[in-house]
């Protein structure tokens, strides 16, 4: 369910917390629905639980998440509607546009990878 690239300059909590946002808003965990436990997504990728934890945690502040004590973590009603969130998230691309953009990427090229990778997360979640 949960993909890390080992490989990635992305923090594994950032990965995690990515991932999960992907499948929320793919609907593929819908609101209410159960997430896996912190030592579930832990085991299943060789992660440390407290990188998990962070992860959670921070999904939690943001209002993607809620816990019930003794029960688990679930998914918001409105898990993706936080106004900071999306700041955050123009805010990453942007630094990452204007990055590309001193390194000589043309705007044809950044669009085209952008696309590739909407479509591969859409396709690794199907």
């Amino acid at each position: 369910m949960i993909h890390i690239d080992r490989q990635s300059r992305v923090p594994v909590f950032e990965q995690i917390k990515n991932e999960l946002m992907t499948l929320i808003s793919l609907e593929v965990l819908a609101p209410h629905s159960r997430l896996p436990s912190i030592r579930q997504i832990a085991a299943e990728t060789g992660v440390n639980i407290n990188t998990v934890k962070k992860a959670f945690a921070e999904l939690e502040t943001h209002g993607v998440i809620y816990s019930v004590p003794g029960t688990g973590s679930f998914v918001n009603t409105n898990a993706l509607a936080d106004e900071n969130l999306r700041r955050t998230a123009f805010q990453e691309v942007e630094t990452a546009v204007l990055a590309a953009k001193a390194k000589g990427i043309a705007l044809e090229e950044l669009l085209a990878t952008v696309r590739n990778l909407y479509a591969e997360e859409v396709n690794s979640h199907d």
